[in-house]
């Protein structure tokens, strides 16, 4: 059996351009994590822990939480500053995927590039767009995992309405289409201050966001880095038929293949 631990990346919302006054918030969105051996959760929890009390350590201490409860958002963390100015952020990223690859776990993605424009000219809403997300990330595990192995989905929590509905939506999916059949169950929610997997999720989406804003919109130039430090390790741990769609060039569109380059293997990469 695998389990994966899923997150958001990118925004759920219309986007027109980065400097729009109202719709600029990311140009992609979907669904990414890392999906694990069940026999190596519990391993990789207390990798992940140790790694993230160890490289934020000062923040730790600032906070009146306990280590088991306290995280720090991808979002916060994996910021162009940090990136460029701490090679230690860096290298933990790299830990963490190095780490996945010793575990036998995975990556795993599923996103698209939005329409462009405001409500009023795009005809997908955003509670379709989840569902097709959602849909999507459930039928590709399956087609990426051995036929006989179960699966379990877990996401962050989320509280908006129209996300709860897709939730059920998508379990009437899973009990309906043969598709969904290697879930054990529906997907569920937890909070990810107790999950050290979600939170390492978390990470991991954080960072497709950056390279998926980088690689699919110009004006996101200052996630360069993003592929730069991280693509081809990122591909080397990437699961089968993870994609973020370019809908208009598929060619376009961010793959294992096209994260790995011309080398097919990852490359070394500076700190």
């Amino acid at each position: 059996m695998h389990i994966a631990y899923l997150d958001e990346f990118g925004h759920i919302g219309p986007y027109v351009s980065r400097v729009d006054p109202r719709y600029k918030t990311h140009p992609v969105f979907g669904f990414g994590g890392i999906v694990l051996p069940a026999d190596r959760v519990r391993s990789f929890g207390s990798f992940f822990f140790q790694m993230k009390n160890r490289l934020l350590a000062w923040e730790l201490q600032q906070s009146d939480v306990h280590p088991s409860r306290w995280e720090k958002k991808g979002s916060a963390l994996l910021t162009t500053t940090n990136i460029e100015r701490y090679p230690e952020v860096r290298r933990a990223i790299n830990r963490i995927l190095a780490r996945l690859e010793k575990d036998g776990g995975q990556v795993f993605f599923y996103g698209q590039l939005k329409p462009l424009g405001d409500p009023s000219v795009v005809l997908e809403t955003t509670r379709s767009r989840y569902d097709h997300a959602l849909i999507q990330t459930i039928i590709r595990t399956g087609q990426a995992l051995d036929p006989a192995t179960g699966l379990m989905m877990v996401l962050d929590e989320v509280d908006d309405k129209s996300r709860i509905e897709a939730f059920a939506s998508a379990s009437g999916f899973i009990y309906s289409d043969a598709r969904g059949r290697h879930l054990i169950e529906p997907p569920m929610q937890v909070e990810s201050h107790l999950y050290q997997t979600v939170q390492a999720a978390d990470w991991i989406c954080a960072l497709l966001g950056r390279m998926s804003a980088y690689l699919l919109d110009t004006e996101w130039s200052e996630y360069e880095w993003a592929d730069r430090y991280f693509a081809r390790q990122l591909g080397a741990v990437t699961m089968r038929r993870s994609k973020v769609w370019d809908c208009d060039d598929d060619a376009r569109s961010i793959t294992r293949v096209s994260l790995l380059g011309d080398s097919g293997s990852p490359r070394a990469l500076p700190g």
